[in-house]
Parts: structure tokens; sequence; C-alpha cells
């Protein structure tokens, strides 16, 4: 367990380097650039992370613990469709606030690179518990994907058409009997949940 300045550098790390990857793309910047956007020194950077790459997948490891945190859902059977579309309207805000970095550092929508895979199973189980509490409650078609829902949502890039494209991707998984539009007012004001 990291201690809390230890904590707070890494995140420090993690958002310059995805600035600065953004910006310039991955060849173009030094592990000596980020260490000093991030405000720490090039040694703090290396306890963190052995190299450049590392800390590419550090972003994304990041990303994903947060969804894994996301998905553990209210554990009611009754919200899990409420759950589900708000892990995917959490997911389409990262993906298409990173737009930029995701395009500079290569990352494809529907792969899983080495280091993000464990942390990534995590969050597909707990995705899938809650999808298939949805699907038994009715609230989720029965032919539907939970894998084809995070693809779809992680292609969203446009942060204008986010919400428009996110309602798209919810009303074709969700049961006819399903209000897309109130399921995402709700999502947006999670006061309203009690709503539902």
């Amino acid at each position: 367990m990291l201690r809390s300045d230890a904590k707070q550098n890494r995140v420090l790390l993690l958002d310059a380097a995805c600035d600065l990857i953004a910006q310039a793309g991955t060849d173009d910047i030094s592990a000596r650039d980020i260490a000093d956007r991030a405000g720490v020194s090039s040694a703090t950077l290396y306890r963190h992370f052995p190299n450049k790459q590392a800390l590419v997948d550090g972003i994304s490891v990041d990303r994903w613990e947060r969804m894994s945190e996301w998905a553990r859902g209210s554990r009611s059977p009754r919200a899990a469709v409420f759950d589900i579309a708000r892990v995917l309207d959490r997911f389409s805000r990262l993906v298409s606030d990173d737009a930029q970095f995701i395009v500079a550092a290569g990352l494809k929508v529907g792969t899983t690179p080495a280091a993000i895979a464990p942390v990534r199973e995590v969050f597909d189980a707990r995705f899938d518990s809650l999808w298939n509490a949805a699907r038994a409650s009715g609230s989720v078609r029965r032919w539907a994907d939970p894998r084809d829902a995070v693809e779809l949502v992680g292609s969203i890039r446009n942060k204008e058409r986010r919400t428009p494209m996110l309602a798209t991707v919810v009303g074709g998984f969700v049961a006819p009997q399903v209000d897309v539009e109130r399921l995402l007012r709700v999502v947006h004001h999670p006061h309203r949940s009690a709503q539902l």
C-alpha cells in the first residue's frame, strides 16, 4: 500500500503523462518532461514506473481500476440497469476526455494490453454480475452482451455527441419497457435515483 504522498505523486505523474502524450505523442516526450510537468523528480517517476510504456499502461490501468470500483454497483437487482448505465456514462466521459491521449498512445478499442488484463478481468466479472442481475430483472434484452456495450461506449470520442451516442447504445440493450431518457436523466442526477 502506498503512502499518501506516494499516491499523490503517482496521480500527478499519470495526469502529467496523459496531458503530455495527448499534446505531443509518446515519441516526442521524455520521462524528464513528464516528471517536470508533474512537479516531481525523475527518480520519483522511476520509483513508480520503470519505463515510459509502463507509465502509459499505468494510465489505462488507473482507468480500469476506477471502472472496476464503479462496477461494484448498488447490490440491488432492481437498480442493476441504473448501475450499468452509470458505469457506461462514466466510462464514456473518461474516453471522450482522453480521446487525444488514446489516439496519441495508439490504444485501440477492443484490445487489452497485457498490463491491463488483470484489472480488466476484475471489471469484466463485476460488470457481468450487474448485467446478469439486470437481465434477471427483465431490464436487459436476453441476447444483449455486456462486452458489446463496453466496446461500443469505449469508441465514443466526441464530447458534444457523447450523451446522444450513449443513449443510442443504452437503448440498444435495455428491454423495451425501460425508458432510456429517464434512465439517463437519473444517471446524470443521482439524487433522483429513488424515482427509478
